[in-house]
């Protein structure tokens, strides 16, 4: 039997130095974190130990499997096949980007082990075993989107691509992440770093498959008066903790970072953020927005954290999760740490059903139970995704809620 990746036997990496060697070190003294760590309380990976997995390596690529997503027209796409990346790609990034592997890059690879989670179990793990690291630099304005496309085939596997972006000052542009994989483990790490008075607009999609496992951990610095607007949504994989920390470096940095969880049988989302308002002057804002279905539960764990420094701190987030059924099951953590005296912070939690009176209303005047079903939960939604202000990235991330809902009411009417 195969090494299992959730507590692996890495020998093949005993030659490893530098930040991977120590990220190894670091992995193989403390594992995965079991139920009694306060981060990790809510979403426990005792089931995942039962799995037989193997890292991925180059010859673990598949060929490029077909997704079901509305890709703006004119992106260019960057392939990962179990989290192997399809070089090829390379040779189509617009003008103002280029690549470089981080195994061959030592700077970049060590900014990006300072911005991701520090003694994190998925940076630690996916720094060490880097199925692939690329390193992107953008200078100026590129308006052209770049797609980072994860698939695979492999359910014996685990994938661990590592991605770092740098977003020169003044520069612009577009990023997003779809995955769509079918491994028993997807552990992608990403570093974002935008630099000073440069903006990035930013969406994930986690639309694995349903008997996978996403871990997913990114980093993301933010410079002196740069904009970051992030979206993220978290539909797919049986297990899924997409964790966010992010640092806002320099004054009058603007983030918005907002997430939907759409969760159904018994999937387990989690949504993690660490807002660290390092400088005074900056603003931060989180919706997330949660529907639940069946016996599915979902978690928002979200910090803001301001320094003693950091002055007119203008950080807000509020989640709420709508339940489908009395089987699911909502968590919510949010936490406000400030050691700064002028500060206009707010936080908020909430969890409800389906209005039975708003659904009376609709259905006594004519629309079907199946319909007003769906205009609820889609109002629901609506203040999170009407957050996303780039058009190309609001039409591919649209169409996700609105098949999720549609198979919801399928099986709400029972219509299999």
């Amino acid at each position: 039997m195969s090494a299992s990746t959730m507590q692996p036997n890495l020998d093949q990496l005993a030659g490893l130095t530098g930040v991977r060697a120590g990220a190894l070190t670091r992995w193989q003294e403390t594992g995965w974190p079991h139920s009694r760590v306060e981060q990790w309380r809510f979403t426990r990976l005792a089931s995942l130990e039962k799995m037989d997995l193997h890292p991925a390596s180059a010859a673990a690529a598949a060929e490029t499997v077909a997704i079901s997503a509305d890709l703006p027209e004119n992106a260019v796409t960057l392939s990962f096949s179990n989290g192997v990346l399809d070089v090829a790609n390379l040779a189509a990034l617009p003008d103002g980007v280029t690549a470089s592997f981080l195994s061959e890059n030592d700077t970049a690879l060590a900014a990006l082990a300072a911005s991701v989670p520090a003694s994190h179990p998925v940076s630690d793990l996916s720094l060490a075993v880097m199925t692939t690291g690329l390193h992107l630099e953008i200078v100026g304005k590129v308006d052209v989107p770049i797609i980072l496309v994860f698939t695979g085939d492999d359910n014996g596997v685990s994938s661990h691509p590592v991605v770092s972006v740098k977003l020169a000052e003044g520069a612009s542009a577009v990023l997003a992440e779809w995955h769509q994989s079918a491994v028993g483990l997807s552990a992608p790490l990403m570093a974002i770093e935008v630099g000073d008075k440069a903006r990035l607009d930013y969406a994930k999609v986690q639309h694995d498959s349903a008997q996978s496992a996403h871990l997913a951990a990114t980093g993301l610095t933010l410079g002196e008066g740069s904009v970051f607007e992030g979206f993220q949504i978290s539909v797919g994989g049986q297990l899924a903790r997409l964790e966010t920390h992010i640092t806002l470096s320099g004054e009058n940095a603007d983030c918005t970072l907002s997430a939907i969880y759409l969760g159904r049988a018994n999937q387990h989302h989690d949504i993690t953020t660490n807002m660290n308002h390092a400088k005074g002057h900056c603003l931060s804002n989180q919706i997330i927005r949660g529907v639940l279905d069946d016996s599915a539960r979902g978690v928002f764990q979200g910090k803001v954290h301001v320094a003693p420094d950091a002055q007119k701190t203008d950080g807000q987030q509020m989640s709420r999760a709508l339940l489908l059924s009395r089987k699911a099951e909502a968590d919510a953590k949010p936490e406000l740490e400030i050691y700064a005296d002028d500060v206009l912070c707010a936080h908020g939690a909430t969890v409800g059903e389906l209005d039975e009176t708003q659904l009376f209303y609709l259905t006594s005047r004519g629309i079907d139970r199946e319909t007003a079903r769906g205009m609820l939960i889609s109002a629901f939604l609506d203040d999170a995704i009407d957050s996303i202000s780039h058009p190309a990235l609001a039409d591919m991330l649209r169409p996700v809620t609105t098949a999720w809902m549609t198979a919801s009411n399928r099986s709400e009417t029972g219509d299999k």
